[in-house]
């Protein structure tokens, strides 16, 4: 069998599950005592199996952080460039009109650039995070879902229980009706 972290993840619910299940509950109450360290330590191994693309996306996040800081140094040196350049052709008007050109073009390409870089990481990320969302919906779902069958057994073994407390009681108090008909039976 191969052992996926999904199914690492679904194993640690599991154990949670169990924890649940074992849990003392309390006197006619659907509530339960768990372990906390238990409980908070299957926490902590799932948040370690946690997809990857969750570790991607901040790293890419980072990443898209350091080109956007290169690409601003990098307009910031070509402006400065540009300005130097212009001080000293400032007679030629052609070459510093083409320079001032030529210098905003570079810096509305590396705004682009930048802006591109920003928006396809964050995309990225948004959709990373959605799947991660999703799944951790479902496991959350389940896991209500298998909390209400375990109160509803509870329940069911409740109710069950009382009844044959009941009829016990009966036994040994019978109703007026119950010893009247004893007495006709005799």
């Amino acid at each position: 069998m191969e052992y996926t972290k999904e199914t690492e993840i679904m194993s640690l619910l599991d154990q949670m599950e169990d924890l649940l299940e074992e849990a003392k509950s309390s006197f006619m109450s659907s509530k339960v005592s768990i372990d906390r360290d238990d409980f908070l330590e299957c926490i902590k191994d799932m948040r370690m199996k946690l997809p990857n693309e969750l570790q991607q996306s901040v790293w890419i996040v980072d990443e898209r952080n350091k080109i956007l800081a290169e690409a601003h140094n990098e307009g910031q040196l070509i402006i400065q460039e540009a300005q130097e350049t212009l001080s000293k052709m400032i007679e030629q008007h052609e070459i510093t009109k083409y320079a001032e050109e030529r210098a905003q073009m570079i810096l509305e390409n590396a705004r682009k650039d930048a802006r591109d870089i920003r928006i396809g990481s964050i995309e990225y990320a948004n959709e990373t995070v959605k799947v991660a969302e999703q799944q951790l919906k479902a496991t959350l779902d389940s896991i209500h879902r298998e909390t209400q069958k375990f109160e509803n057994y509870i329940t069911s073994e409740l109710r069950i229980l009382y009844d044959h407390r009941q009829e016990l009681k009966d036994m040994i108090h019978p109703a007026p009706m119950q010893i009247q008909e004893v007495r006709e039976q005799e």
